[in-house]
């Protein structure tokens, strides 16, 4: 997996590695455990917007499920590295969070507008927890099988993530 995240310019230039950046958990999930669910998992896509002298503005992650797309975005105030690797962390964990939940729940958790309604979120994680029994090794598969996959600016414009 290529761990350098694409940026604007030639091509060849690159933003520093995402080491560490989405570790997964060691959980042994027994294989199947999913095969109900009938879902695949979206990868989450990462793409930065750079300004002319090479440094980061802002930091940007979104996915497409249901024929729609959700995601962040986080302004880079800082061009400290490890401020920067602390905002990709949050920012993963948000949007990781949102595919979670429309992954295991689907569209009966959306609004009538398409945005996430955490009231519906709540019942139904409450009634998953009650009554799956296998509701923790689906939430280990799920942070097994997620993605990051970075991409620059110009391709998600092209896959319409944003628009531009």
């Amino acid at each position: 997996m290529n761990t350098n995240v694409p940026i604007i310019g030639s091509g060849k230039e690159t933003a520093a590695p995402l080491k560490n950046f989405a570790k997964k958990e060691r959980v042994d999930v027994p294989s199947g455990i999913l095969s109900g669910m009938n879902v695949q998992i979206p990868p989450i896509y990462y793409w930065e917007d750079v300004n002319a002298d090479k440094t980061s503005s802002l930091m940007t992650m979104a996915f497409q499920m249901f024929g729609r797309q959700f995601g962040m975005s986080y302004s880079i105030e800082d061009q400290n590295f490890v401020k920067i690797e602390m905002l990709r962390k949050r920012l993963f964990a948000v949007v990781k969070e949102s595919l979670d939940v429309l992954v295991h729940h689907g569209e009966q958790v959306l609004d009538a507008f398409g945005n996430i309604n955490l009231t519906a979120v709540n019942e139904q994680e409450a009634i998953r927890w009650r009554y799956d029994k296998n509701w923790d090794k689906k939430v280990a598969a799920f942070n097994k099988l997620v993605r990051v996959a970075p991409i620059t600016k110009e391709k998600a414009i092209k896959m319409k993530l944003i628009n531009a």
